[in-house]
């Protein structure tokens, strides 16, 4: 069992989503979940209602991602929202310099498109420009860690599932917190969970593990930005 740090966002939607009874009452069963995910090695983040860029998860765990964290506050480049900015840092390297023409053709923009977006993450620190007037990324932006959202239901393990599969588009897995249901439920959560790769937590332990899984490059690095928004004394800056 790892430990587990619980941090409040400093960013929000405005407000806290109802929710019934029970399902608070599922949130108990978030910290023993989060200090036994794969890769949960040193501290667990665990971050309540965390404004990501699809929807808002009962909780997110970053596992074995402090170090990174620390690191991307140190670097003094403001959040990065904008998918846009993640698509173009996603296909840069932090050693090898490539040239505008080279990203152009990664991720299929015109110069046109392009040149603004790189000049805007230049300012921002988020990428170096050479001499040559080539491209690298600033290596403190690369995501280290794994990103799991939670997502806590009494008995609609169902719409859950739904949540977690939008989730996992940018994190790298799910895990649904399940509450006391019949064993023919618990059957058949487990199954569909499974299919998915994904994680299946009950008062009573693991029912099914999450596998490790990595989602798009460009979709990963615009979901820790949002932790790293979420989570920064500064505010998100577009």
């Amino acid at each position: 069992m790892r430990s587990v740090t619980v941090v409040a966002p400093t960013s929000s939607l405005g407000g806290r989503r109802f929710e019934p009874q029970a399902e608070l009452i599922l949130h108990d069963l978030a910290e023993p979940a989060a200090s036994s995910l794969p890769g949960a090695t040193g501290e667990v983040l665990l971050i309540p209602e965390m404004p990501s860029p699809l929807g808002l998860p009962d909780f997110i765990a970053l596992a074995g991602g402090s170090d990174w964290l620390r690191g991307r506050g140190a670097s003094g480049v403001q959040p990065l929202l904008a998918e846009a900015d993640c698509l173009v840092l996603a296909a840069l390297h932090p050693g090898q310099a490539l040239s505008s023409a080279t990203i152009g053709r990664r991720i299929g923009w015109s110069p046109a498109a392009l040149e603004p977006v790189l000049n805007r993450l230049e300012n921002a620190g988020a990428v170096v420009k050479t001499s040559g007037g080539a491209h690298r990324v600033n290596p403190a932006l690369l995501p280290r860690g794994s990103v799991f959202a939670l997502e806590a239901k009494v008995k609609d393990w169902q719409k859950a599932v739904l949540q977690g599969r939008a989730y996992r588009s940018w994190a790298d897995n799910y895990v649904v917190l399940l509450g006391e249901v019949g064993p023919v439920a618990e059957r058949r959560a487990a199954e569909r969970v499974a299919l998915d790769g994904a994680g299946l937590y009950s008062s009573s332990g693991w029912i099914v593990r999450p596998r490790a899984r990595r989602p798009a490059p460009a979709r990963r690095l615009w979901g820790f930005e949002h932790l790293f928004a979420a989570t920064a004394s500064s505010a998100p800056a577009l």
